[in-house]
């Protein structure tokens, strides 16, 4: 819901020219300076991790023009499962730098994916439209069913650009073994956990809800009641349980009613914000009562780099998000 800074570029051909380009698309990006390092460079997670690969997608060059900007990927040692995180509206995925080091660290292998998140946010757009979440956020996932709310083709989808994100590392990270995390062009579903920020998260739950994916974790999200409405795909069970399912928000949240109000359509508990302690673990639906600015602030600051520090520069909520991952982990 929060706007952020967005590079959009062009590069080389379609699917064919993918593989030709994978060198020349590799486009380093040097961490926060006071995020975790590889460990080719301060040894602080495991020698056996792979380095941060920052890359633009090639074959969207000629099928659409933005967004287009780096995806972000990590191995992880051993049989890791994948961590998709999904960004929040304007934002991209060198804005959640510490939350991927994060995800490596507790033993992730993590893709950062830049998607269709510009423009008006979704809540913004549906409101007190039922069907209009169902329909936007299908078709921002996979180009089907475009409508007056969302006319994302299938070459700039969330499948799409999953599948060839995996295809670029497959070749770039060998080491990485990304091929298992995928299946005829589709995730690997009890491989893979879906978390996102915001829209990113929304578009996270609304994945799960017709995939059985490992787990989902979202952040400030998803934003899908308005009053007494809420999304239309809400009505029947999704194929996750609520079992696998974790959120985490600020009660001071300009969104706070409508999230926690989701998270409950969605069968995860009801949010007590009286007793909400600064950086909570414990449960599946999780409240911080920190002051970490005003209310669009408190939006953001659950997850993305700007969000508080301690007085040694970690995040603070690096706790509340090494709990979460752990228990789909």
């Amino acid at each position: 819901m929060k706007g952020g800074r967005r590079v959009w570029t062009s590069a080389a051909s379609a699917v064919a020219i993918l593989l030709a380009c994978m060198t020349a698309g590799v486009v380093p990006v040097p961490p926060p300076a006071h995020a975790p390092q590889t460990s080719e460079s301060t040894g602080t997670l495991p020698m056996s991790t792979g380095k941060v690969l920052s890359f633009k997608l090639p074959y969207l060059a000629l099928k659409v023009h933005d967004p287009n900007a780096q995806e972000v990927a990590q191995h992880a040692a051993g049989d890791a499962p994948l961590l998709v995180f999904l960004p929040a509206t304007g934002e991209v995925p060198n804005d959640y730098r510490e939350y991927l080091a994060t995800a490596v660290s507790v033993g992730y292998s993590v893709l950062g994916l830049d998607y269709w998140n510009i423009g008006r946010s979704v809540t913004r757009t549906c409101r007190g439209n039922a069907d209009c979440y169902t329909q936007l956020q299908r078709n921002r996932y996979d180009g089907t069913h475009p409508s007056r709310f969302s006319r994302v083709g299938a070459a700039n989808s969330i499948e799409r650009r999953f599948a060839a994100a995996i295809a670029y590392l497959e070749h770039q990270d060998a080491a990485g073994a990304w091929g298992r995390y995928i299946d005829d062009g589709h995730p690997n579903w009890s491989r893979v956990v879906f978390a996102g920020h915001s829209q990113g998260g929304g578009e996270s739950a609304f994945i799960s809800h017709y995939h059985r994916v490992r787990g989902v974790l979202m952040y400030s999200s998803p934003v899908e009641t308005y009053g007494d409405v809420a999304a239309s795909w809400m009505r029947t069970r999704g194929a996750t349980p609520p079992s696998r399912m974790y959120g985490f928000d600020s009660v001071h949240d300009m969104y706070f009613h409508r999230i926690v109000g989701s998270w409950q359509r969605l069968g995860m508990g009801a949010a007590d914000a009286r007793h909400a302690p600064h950086v909570p673990t414990g449960g599946h639906v999780l409240l911080s009562s920190l002051d970490i600015g005003n209310p669009l602030e408190s939006h953001g600051h659950t997850v993305d780099d700007a969000g508080p520090r301690t007085n040694k520069s970690a995040m603070v909520f690096a706790p509340t998000w090494r709990w979460m991952l752990e228990q789909v982990r």
